[in-house]
C-alpha cells in the first residue's frame, strides 16, 4: 500500500522544522510541552534524531525515581493515600526526561480504564500503572496480556467472581468492546466464551494467580474457532483480528494527533499498525516522522486534558510547584489520576470544558503566576527569565509572552488589550509608573501571563 499521509515528512522540501512551530508541536504532543531551550536543542537535533530520542529506555532515570520512592516511601510519604500517589506520578511527569513514556503511560490508562473508587487499593492501582508504563512502547498484544493479569483490573472488572461454575462476563466484555475490538465486531456468545476462557484468573494480594480449579477448560467456540482455550489464547485469537489495529490505531491518532482524523488516513494508520506486528513503538514513529502529524490538521487541534495543561505549564515555564497540590487543581479540572470516571475512561476534547473546569483552569493559571517565594523552598516563577528586567515597552512584552506561551497565536486586538492592561491602575494608564514601579510592573505582567494561560488559544494543543 501506497502511504500517502504517513509518507515521511522531509524537512526542507516545503515541510518547514522550525523551532516556533513543528518542533514546538512535536514536543507538546509527545509529552507535555517544553522550555525554549529544550525546543531549540530539537531543532537543532533535527526530526529523525528527535523521534529516536523519545524512545530512550532511559533505566539511569528509572532506577533514580525507585531510588527516590523508596526513600521517601513510609518514612515520609504515606503511598497508601490516594493523593499522595497522584502527587507521585505529578511528580515523574514534571522531572521526567522521557516524557512520552509517560504521556503513553496516560494513554493506556484511560484505554484500560481502572478506578481506585472501586479498587479500594492505592497500591494495586499504582502498580497497574508501572505496568502499564512497562509495556507502554512495546507489543501490543504483549500490553493487553499484562493489562489482563494485573490485580488492579481483576478487581475492578470483577475477576475474583470470574469461577468455572459462575462465569462473570464483565473483563470479557470490555476486553471485546473497548480494548481491543470495538461494537460490532462480536457477539454475546463470544463475550461468554471469553469469559470462560478467563476463569480462574486470580490474584493473590498483589501478585497474579491461576486457580486451575476455577478454570473452565472444556472447548470453548471464540470467533470461529474451537478449542479449549485460556485466556492467553483469548488475547491471541484477538490479536489476529482486522479490527483490532483499526481501533488501537484510531485511538492513538486521536489521541497524539487529531480529534478527528479523516477515514483514508485512519486506513492507512491500520495498515502502518498492522505491519509493523502491533508494536505501539514502530507505530508512533512512523506517526511521528509523517507529513500529516505536522499538517495543519494535527496543529492546535486538539483541546488540553487537565494533565497536558497543569503538567505542560509547569514544564514550559520551569516553574517550581509543589506537586503535592497538583491532584486537587486536576481532579477540579476533571481528571482525577487512578480514578477515570467509567470503563470507557475520560471522554476528552470538548468534555473536558465546562463553566465549572473553565474556572478551575483559570484559577490554577493564576495561584501559579501570583504564589511564589524568593527562597529555594517554596513556589517560583522566574520572571525575569521570561521578561527580562531591562524590557519596559508594554507591547514587546506582550510579544514576547505570545511567542512564549502561544506562538504567537494572539490576535492584534487582544495583544492591544493586554498591552493596555499592563499599564493601567485604578483606572488610569500608567506608562511611566509601568516603567519604574519594579512591584507594579511584575504584578501586571504577572496577571497578564495568567491571563494567556486561561485563553481558549492556549488551550488548543
Amino acid at each position: 500500500m501506497e502511504l500517502v499521509h504517513f509518507a515521511p515528512c522531509v524537512p526542507g522540501e516545503g515541510e518547514p522544522w522550525d523551532a516556533k512551530g513543528a518542533a514546538a508541536h512535536f514536543l507538546r504532543r509527545t509529552g507535555f510541552a517544553a522550555p525554549t531551550r529544550e525546543i531549540q536543542t530539537v531543532f537543532d537535533k533535527g526530526l529523525e534524531t528527535a523521534v529516536a530520542n523519545l524512545f530512550d529506555e532511559s533505566r539511569d532515570q528509572e532506577a533514580e525515581f525507585q531510588h527516590i520512592f523508596d526513600g521517601i516511601k513510609g518514612s515520609f510519604a504515606n503511598f497508601d493515600d490516594l493523593a499522595q500517589l497522584q502527587a507521585w506520578w505529578c511528580y515523574r511527569m514534571l522531572k521526567t526526561r522521557t516524557p512520552l513514556r509517560e504521556k503513553l503511560t496516560l494513554f493506556w490508562h484511560g484505554h484500560f480504564a481502572t478506578s481506585n473508587h472501586k479498587v479500594g487499593d492505592p497500591v494495586k492501582v499504582l502498580r497497574q500503572i508501572d505496568t502499564l508504563r512497562a509495556h507502554a512502547c512495546g507489543n501490543f498484544r504483549d500490553l493487553v496480556l499484562a493489562v489482563s493479569r494485573d490485580p488492579a483490573m481483576l478487581v475492578y472488572l470483577d475477576g475474583e467472581a470470574n469461577t468455572r461454575e459462575h462465569p462473570n462476563e464483565n473483563f470479557a466484555r470490555e476486553l471485546l468492546e473497548l480494548f481491543t475490538l470495538g461494537i460490532g465486531n462480536y457477539s454475546e456468545k463470544d463475550v461468554r466464551e471469553a469469559a470462560r476462557a478467563f476463569t480462574g484468573w486470580h490474584h493473590d494480594g498483589g501478585k497474579f494467580v491461576f486457580h486451575a480449579e476455577a478454570h473452565d477448560d472444556e472447548e470453548k467456540q471464540f470467533l470461529g474457532r474451537r478449542g479449549g482455550f485460556n485466556g492467553a489464547d483469548i488475547i491471541d485469537i484477538l490479536m489476529q483480528h482486522p479490527a483490532l489495529p483499526r481501533l488501537i490505531a484510531r485511538k492513538l491518532l486521536v489521541f497524539f494527533a487529531c480529534p478527528e482524523p479523516p477515514e483514508e488516513v485512519v486506513h492507512e494508520a491500520e495498515q502502518v499498525f498492522k505491519q509493523s506486528g502491533l508494536n505501539i513503538k514502530s507505530f508512533l514513529s512512523a506517526l511521528f516522522l509523517s507529513k500529516f502529524f505536522y499538517s495543519p490538521a494535527c496543529r492546535h487541534t486538539r483541546i488540553s486534558s487537565p494533565v497536558e495543561y497543569v503538567i505542560g505549564i509547569c514544564r514550559m515555564l520551569e516553574v517550581r510547584f509543589p506537586a503535592v497540590q497538583l491532584p486537587e487543581h486536576l481532579t477540579a479540572m476533571g481528571q482525577e489520576l487512578f480514578a477515570p470516571p467509567n470503563v470507557k475512561g475520560w471522554d476528552g476534547e470538548k468534555k473536558w470544558i465546562n463553566a465549572t473546569t473553565l474556572a478551575a483552569r483559570a484559577a490554577f493559571a493564576i495561584q501559579l503566576v501570583e504564589k511564589y517565594s524568593e527562597n529555594e523552598f517554596g513556589p517560583h516563577l522566574d520572571l525575569t527569565r521570561l521578561v527580562p528586567d531591562e524590557l519596559n515597552q508594554p507591547k514587546m512584552i506582550v510579544d514576547l509572552l505570545a511567542d512564549r506561551v502561544l506562538e504567537g497565536r494572539l490576535e492584534n486586538n487582544k495583544r492591544l488589550d493586554i498591552a493596555d492592561f499592563l499599564i493601567t491602575r485604578n483606572g488610569m494608564r500608567q506608562l511611566d509608573g509601568f516603567r519604574n514601579d519594579g512591584e507594579f510592573r511584575g504584578q501586571q505582567i504577572r496577571a497578564a501571563l495568567a491571563t494567556m494561560l486561561s485563553l481558549p488559544e492556549f488551550y488548543a494543543y
